[in-house]
C-alpha cells in the first residue's frame, strides 16, 4: 500500500506544479501590452521611422516582452527538469511494486496461510538439495548456474530500466522476454528434476489441504486435512494457482482422477470435475 500512495502524492504534486505554471504563463500572456505592439507591423514601420517618443515606447515594449519571454522559457525548463525528475521517482516505484508482486505468493481466494519454504544457507539455490533428490550432481550444477544467471539478469533488467527511464509496457515486454528463456529452460526438465528444482529454489511444489467441507466434493471422495494434491486428471501440480485452473477447465462433473499423497503413501481418488471445496496453501516439501 505504501508504494501506490506515494505515487498517488507525486502524481497530484506534478498536477499542482502544472497548474501554477499554467496560472502564471496565462496572466503573463493576456497581460495588455504597450499600446504601440499590438500590431506588429504598424509597430515595427513606427520604429524604422521615427525617432520620437512614440519609437521609444516600442522599443521599450518590446525589451519588456522578451525580458517576460526570457523568464519563461527559463521558468518552462526549470519545470521540466522538476517534472521529469518526478516521472522518474514515479516510474521507478512502480517497478518496485511490480517487482514486489512477482516475488511474493499471491494468497489464494480459497486459502489463508504462509508457505513453509526450506533454509538452504547455500546461497540463492541449494545444490546439495538437488543431489539428495538423486540428481546427477553435474545436472545439479547445470541447474544451479543457469538458475543464478536467470537472477543475474533479472537484476540488471531492473537496473536498466531505472537507469534510461523506461515506461511500465517497456519494462512489463523485456521481462517477459526473460520469462520466456526462463519457461524453456523449465521445460527440458523432467516432472520429477523440476520437482526437486523447485524445492532446491526455495518455490513451492506441494499443495497442502487444510479443511474439508464436509457436504463438498473433496469430502465425497476421501480427501483429508493434511493431504498433499499431487496430481488433479493426470496434471502434475505444484501450486494452488495451477490446481484452481485445472478445475475450472474441462466438463463440469466429469469424473477424474486426483491423486495425493498422505504419510507418503501415494492414492488416487476418484470424484466430479469443478470446485473441490477445500482450504489450501502452497507449500515446499522436499521430493
Amino acid at each position: 500500500m505504501r508504494y501506490p500512495l506515494l505515487i498517488i502524492g507525486l502524481s497530484l504534486a506534478t498536477g499542482i506544479a502544472i497548474g501554477l505554471i499554467s496560472h502564471d504563463y496565462a496572466a503573463q500572456s493576456f497581460t495588455a501590452p504597450p499600446d504601440r505592439v499590438t500590431d506588429g507591423t504598424a509597430a515595427n514601420g513606427d520604429f524604422q521611422t521615427a525617432n520620437g517618443p512614440g519609437a521609444d515606447i516600442t522599443a521599450d515594449g518590446l525589451e519588456e516582452l522578451n525580458r517576460r519571454l526570457q523568464n519563461e522559457i527559463i521558468a518552462r525548463i526549470a519545470f521540466e527538469n522538476k517534472l521529469a525528475e518526478l516521472n522518474q521517482k514515479i516510474l521507478q516505484l512502480e517497478l518496485k511494486a511490480q517487482l514486489s508482486v512477482e516475488t511474493t505468493s499471491t494468497a489464494s481466494i480459497d486459502s489463508i496461510g504462509d508457505s513453509n519454504l526450506p533454509t538452504s544457507g547455500q546461497g540463492w539455490l541449494n545444490e546439495q538439495a538437488l543431489i539428495d533428490s538423486g540428481m546427477d550432481s553435474s545436472l545439479a550444477n547445470t541447474l544451479k548456474t543457469r538458475f543464478e544467471q536467470l537472477e543475474l539478469d533479472r537484476l540488471y533488467l531492473r537496473d536498466q530500466s531505472i537507469r534510461e527511464g523506461w515506461d511500465r509496457d517497456r519494462y512489463r515486454e523485456a521481462l517477459q522476454t526473460l520469462t520466456s528463456k526462463e519457461d524453456e529452460f523449465k521445460n527440458q526438465l523432467s516432472e520429477s528434476e523440476y520437482d526437486s528444482y523447485l524445492y532446491a529454489s526455495g518455490q513451492t511444489n506441494r499443495v497442502a489441504v487444510t479443511s474439508v467441507l464436509e457436504s463438498a466434493p473433496a469430502a465425497a471422495a476421501g480427501i483429508e486435512p493434511g493431504d498433499h494434491i499431487i496430481r488433479y486428471d493426470n496434471q502434475r501440480i505444484y501450486n494452488w494457482f495451477e490446481l484452481r485452473e485445472a478445475t475450472s477447465t474441462g466438463e463440469i462433473g466429469e469424473a477424474i482422477a486426483v491423486e495425493v499423497e498422505r504419510d507418503g503413501d501415494i492414492i488416487e481418488l476418484y470424484l466430479a470435475r469443478g470446485p473441490l471445496g477445500i482450504r489450501m496453501n502452497s507449500v515446499s516439501v522436499a521430493p
